[in-house]
């Protein structure tokens, strides 16, 4: 009877480590980029027009209609973002001044890196994304 008792003992802690193990190591490869590189490496394969393509058929008119449509609502949305862009970014340094005023100095050199660290992938982010428009561009013509 004690020796059952220790073996599902046992069997729960490795369970549980395991969990842990688990959870550390999604949280850090998140984190990291990793995770997030592998994930969007994977959406980023096919174009919008091929997947909506493959999931509901559509006739080559169909796709030459969807391009159009989603080429001006890109345009549409990089218009918002030059508009908005600049205001966007007042409230975000505010909002980061806001925040070094609390801080210790201590603090406050941890809070540059980590902001030099968001601003670095958001820059990445960007240029992505502009090389993914530039190469849709390309091959469409």
């Amino acid at each position: 009877m004690m020796g059952t008792r220790r073996a599902i003992v046992y069997l729960l802690l490795v369970f549980l480590l395991g969990l842990a193990l688990g959870s550390v190591g999604t949280f850090w490869a998140w984190k990291s980029g990793k995770l997030r590189a592998w994930w969007g490496s994977r959406s980023a394969q096919r174009s919008p027009v091929e997947w909506l393509n493959r999931e509901l058929n559509l006739t080559a008119e169909q796709q030459k209609q969807l391009e159009a449509i989603l080429d001006e609502t890109a345009a549409g949305y990089r218009s918002i973002r030059e508009r908005v862009g600049p205001e966007y970014e007042q409230v975000r340094q505010a909002g980061r001044e806001k925040i070094r005023a609390i801080l210790t100095p201590e603090q406050r050199a941890k809070f540059e890196e980590l902001v030099r660290a968001i601003d670095e992938e958001r820059a990445r982010h960007r240029q992505e994304y502009e090389q993914r428009q530039s190469q849709s561009k390309q091959e469409k013509k």
